[in-house]
């Protein structure tokens, strides 16, 4: 029950306060002692020996509240109650009591020491009370205080009634102080329980909320997905038919207008494709194909789908394959999908130069076999503080992008998903105005 010490810099021992009863009891039972030899004896001498010292304990209240170091505190509190201690040998001696009987009143002030001050602070005193005690042996034999009182002068059997009551007290506070700590700690866990009650209901309101927001976000999608459907099937037919006025004779001006009509239902069909792509990653859990392929066709096939792009804007594709096959086991659809969506992005970002595509085998760390891509342009670049947000959906970059180039700017959102789904990884690095590198890398079966 010892009462530690606050962290330095603090004012002195707040939690003394829990025992601070035992200084009322040691000074009292110090003035006690004093009225009974001053008044009923006539021993002011040794009246004043107990009872002046006693001052010295009530000033560890003003002490125990100063604002001194920790420190400081300490070393003073022993000061004091060293002084009152010295006042009470001086007192025993004059007494006159044998040694067996002086050395006693000592047993108190380690107990007092420890319960009000600490641990460490009781051993020290319990050092100190030895020391006292040989103090009183020793004057016994050498005589250096003489006695003003003869040992059956002494009222014992007042004392005995005195140290009872004194050992009592002693007891009550310490009971006291139990029982409010106790207290404390049971305050202490109701409040807890309290807040951990108020915190589960928060929860479950949030989770609530939570669900009704991913309920309306699903429902927002399929809804997205269901109209771009619907608009997916007369916009082919749109398609068609320009296709086919193609092939009738029109003039310069009226080919014009149909070569953009094609070209501005192109743009919407893959606007179109990749809500429908993105709701579908969104709404419904994919599943995934295992079937072997080899990595550089596919790759191959992937470039030859856009090399028409490239050639429109003058822009070089260069393939950076292995020349031997690199078979694997996989989704070959997922993987050319996201090796499309990065081509497409580079080619439209890239307005001259080139792009580069490069794959290989790796390894993982856990061993497993996996494959690199990556997709290097030397277009516009994207600046630093975008990188981090390219993969989200409907960022503000991408409402950027769509203003000026056009697009959905769902691409990277719907291949970041993609890898996703087959538990890879995908990244991006760049600079603006020195072209960016986009590359995925997902696991494989051999």
């Amino acid at each position: 029950m010892a009462s530690p010490l606050p962290a330095q810099g603090g004012a002195g021992w707040i939690k003394y306060q829990r025992f601070s009863e035992l200084i009322v009891v040691s000074v009292a039972g110090h003035f006690g002692f004093a009225l009974a030899y001053g008044v009923l004896l006539n021993q002011w001498h040794i009246a004043l020996a107990l009872g002046g010292p006693a001052l010295l304990v009530l000033g560890l209240y003003p002490l125990f509240k100063s604002r001194m170091p920790p420190g400081r505190v300490r070393v003073l509190s022993h000061v004091l109650l060293i002084g009152n201690v010295a006042g009470l040998n001086i007192s025993l001696m004059w007494m006159g009591l044998s040694a067996s009987t002086a050395v006693w009143w000592l047993v108190w002030w380690p107990m007092f020491v420890v319960h009000l001050m600490g641990i460490a602070d009781g051993l020290i005193w319990v050092a100190l009370a030895l020391t006292s005690a040989w103090l009183i042996w020793a004057n016994q034999s050498a005589h250096w205080v003489q006695p003003l009182m003869r040992p059956q002068d002494n009222p014992m059997a007042w004392m005995q009634i005195a140290f009872l009551l004194i050992g009592t007290s002693v007891s009550v506070v310490v009971r006291r102080a139990y029982d409010r700590y106790e207290g404390d700690i049971a305050a202490n866990r109701h409040m807890i329980d309290q807040q951990n009650k108020a915190l589960e209901r928060r929860a479950g309101k949030l989770e609530t909320m939570l669900q009704a927001v991913q309920q309306s976000s699903l429902e927002r999608t399929s809804l997205f997905a269901q109209i771009s459907h619907e608009v997916r099937t007369p916009l082919n037919g749109l398609l068609g038919f320009s296709q086919l006025l193609t092939l009738t004779e029109l003039s310069e001006q009226q080919k014009l207008h149909v070569s953009q009509i094609k070209r501005c239902g192109a743009t919407l069909l893959q606007i179109i494709n990749d809500v429908l792509d993105f709701s579908r990653l969104e709404t419904h859990a994919t599943q995934l194909n295992k079937e072997p392929f080899n990595m550089v066709q596919l790759a191959n096939e992937a470039v030859d789908m856009v090399s028409s792009i490239a050639e429109q804007k003058g822009v070089l594709l260069v393939r950076e394959f292995p020349g031997e096959e690199l078979v694997a086991v996989g989704d070959p659809l997922r993987v050319k999908q996201v090796m499309l969506n990065l081509l497409a992005n580079a080619l439209k970002f890239t307005p001259h130069g080139a792009v580069a595509v490069r794959c290989r085998r790796l390894d993982f760390d856990t061993g497993q076999p996996g494959l690199y891509v990556e997709v290097q342009d030397s277009g516009i670049g994207i600046p630093p503080e975008a990188i981090g947000h390219l993969f989200q959906p409907f960022n503000q970059l991408s409402d950027k992008t769509i203003k000026q180039y056009g697009g959905s700017g769902l691409g990277l959102a719907i291949c970041k998903r993609l890898v996703d789904m087959m538990q890879g990884r995908i990244g991006a690095s760049s600079q603006p105005g020195q072209g960016s590198l986009f590359w995925f890398q997902v696991p494989i079966n051999k």
